[in-house]
């Protein structure tokens, strides 16, 4: 479903207070999680932060 290096963005209505203020999206760069299903993404703060594949959009795959 989702790979390393897409560009993704964060669903309304999810929130973390480490993602930055204005700008919800950015890049897959580890797949985690037993059933492989949550999202390691880097932000444009640099932090990385972990999300469930339900919590996220597809922006830009790695291929585009």
């Amino acid at each position: 479903m989702f790979s390393v290096g897409d560009f993704v963005e964060i669903r309304p209505g999810v929130h973390d207070d480490q993602m930055p203020l204005f700008r919800r999206d950015g890049h897959i760069v580890e797949i985690v999680g037993k059933r492989r299903d949550q999202a390691m993404i880097l932000f444009s703060n640099n932090n990385i932060l972990k999300f469930h594949f339900c919590q996220i959009e597809r922006l830009y795959n790695q291929k585009d």
